[in-house]
């Protein structure tokens, strides 16, 4: 899968950022807001993750 890169100026995210954003929303009620958010920090911790699992493939 190739890598694309983040647009001009922004750094890749870091993921124990991530998972303690992924901790911290499911803590809260659940809502389509939640579900919403949830979905782009999956894609968020996928894209902080790649490059690990590229490299243990």
């Amino acid at each position: 899968m190739p890598i694309h890169p983040r647009p001009h100026g922004q750094e890749r995210p870091v993921p124990e950022q991530v998972n303690a954003r992924i901790r911290h929303l499911m803590s809260k009620p659940a809502s389509r807001n939640r579900t919403a958010e949830y979905a782009r920090l999956l894609a968020l911790w996928a894209e902080a993750t790649r490059d690990s699992f590229e490299s243990a493939a």
